[in-house]
């Protein structure tokens, strides 16, 4: 009974969240004077990979690599999980 009861709260709290989460694609507004083209770069999600993120996953290869060795399946798996492949 108290099974049950979990699961159906725990369906009700996934289905409200997903009902009440924001959705990430929006319409763009292009003002009169703007491009179609202008418009379109800055609505994108992906924002241009700086040199931090270099450094930063050149710091977790090495670590990776001290933890699972270079090239195994738990180094890349590691490097995934990190945000670099």
């Amino acid at each position: 009974m108290l099974r049950s009861r979990v699961m159906i709260a725990a369906l009700a709290l996934g289905l409200a969240g997903a009902l009440l989460a924001p959705r990430l694609s929006q319409a763009t507004v292009v003002s009169p004077g703007a491009s179609l083209g202008a418009a379109k770069a800055q609505s994108t999600l992906v924002e241009p990979v700086g040199h931090w993120h270099w450094r930063r996953c050149r710091f977790w290869r090495h670590e990776c690599a001290d933890r699972w060795g270079w090239g195994t399946w738990r180094f890349r798996r590691c490097l995934v999980r990190h945000g670099c492949w």
